[in-house]
């Protein structure tokens, strides 16, 4: 029996959170809890693996829907009880696909999701891969397949092939499919990647394949178009005095120089280190100044501070 996990006590939000308020929360505790900016801190692996697995299902309408309703029936941290049948069918009689992923891409490094995740949702695929199969219709052959390919930004940039394999139910039978995929320059989320003839077969006809991309949140940066931005924390004395930065990107640390005056919500924009086009070239990366005091002030800061005060 499978504890219930309060997903929204996760994230920090109200269960009326909206989208926007879920990114947001998903994005900064993902930052936080990063493996990059915690190597081998079990703990912060930990975290960071339960906060992907709430933001999987509250930013699914679907999902969060189901686990809405089933979450009434949770009291006083009593044990989840599947409902008759099993955990949640996404497509009865119809597919399920597992990710088997690519070189660094995806969470799935770090583990599977919770006996919870699974016991309603039924079985689970790793971070960074498909949602279950379905089959499309209207306008499309009843052969063709559609799934929904979670993408990182990391993806986008690195290119190369993701090795997929799915099994779906053909008739009777279970079917199942080892399919390597080429992801082409200028994916961006929300697009399509169509794979001629890896759909369904009958008659002596073979269906085709639609993956729509899902671009996952980053705990850096964020996707606009063809250009990223990413904001930077810098002290208010060197948004005053002007002060050289490091500023992430996707090919590695820039260093730029700010210069004085520099005021919260200033943009810096680095040329070319943005999302690739499918033209060949790349957008933008743009650096986004926020002001930040350190939480801890010494007395000397203090005093420094009080005297700036006096003399506006």
């Amino acid at each position: 029996m499978a504890e219930y996990i309060d997903y929204y006590a996760l994230l920090g939000v109200p269960k009326t959170a909206g989208e926007a308020e879920i990114k947001s929360a998903y994005r900064k505790l993902a930052l936080k809890h990063h493996p990059d900016r915690n190597a081998g801190n079990k703990i912060s692996e930990s975290k960071f693996k339960e906060i992907n697995e709430a933001y999987e299902v509250l930013s699914d309408a679907k999902k969060r829907k189901m686990y809405d309703q089933l979450g009434k029936d949770w009291q006083n941290g009593q044990g989840y009880r599947p409902p008759p049948g099993g955990g949640y069918q996404r497509n009865p009689g119809g597919f399920q696909a597992h990710y088997q992923g690519g070189q660094g891409g995806g969470f799935e490094q770090f583990g599977e999701f919770s006996d919870f995740f699974k016991s309603m949702f039924g079985g689970a695929r790793g971070f960074g891969g498909f949602e279950g199969m379905e089959e499309v219709s209207g306008g499309r052959s009843n052969l063709d397949m559609e799934a929904e390919l979670q993408l990182s930004i990391e993806d986008l940039i690195r290119g190369g092939h993701k090795q997929l394999s799915f099994s779906y139910r053909a008739g009777r039978k279970s079917e199942t499919k080892d399919i390597n995929v080429k992801l082409p320059k200028g994916l961006r989320d929300g697009g399509t990647i169509r794979l001629r003839g890896q759909g369904k077969e009958a008659g002596g006809r073979t269906g085709d394949l639609y993956l729509k991309i899902r671009l996952l949140p980053d705990p850096r940066f964020e996707a606009d178009g063809d250009d990223l931005k990413v904001k930077i924390d810098i002290s208010p004395w060197d948004a005053a005095l002007g002060a050289e930065i490091s500023v992430p990107s996707p090919s590695g640390s820039v260093t730029i120089k700010i210069p004085q005056g520099t005021s919260s919500g200033r943009k810096f924009r680095l040329a070319g280190r943005g999302l690739p086009r499918k033209d060949g070239g790349h957008g933008d990366l743009y650096a986004v100044i926020t002001l930040s005091l350190p939480a801890n002030l010494s007395p000397k800061q203090l005093d420094l501070l009080r005297k700036l005060k006096e003399l506006e």
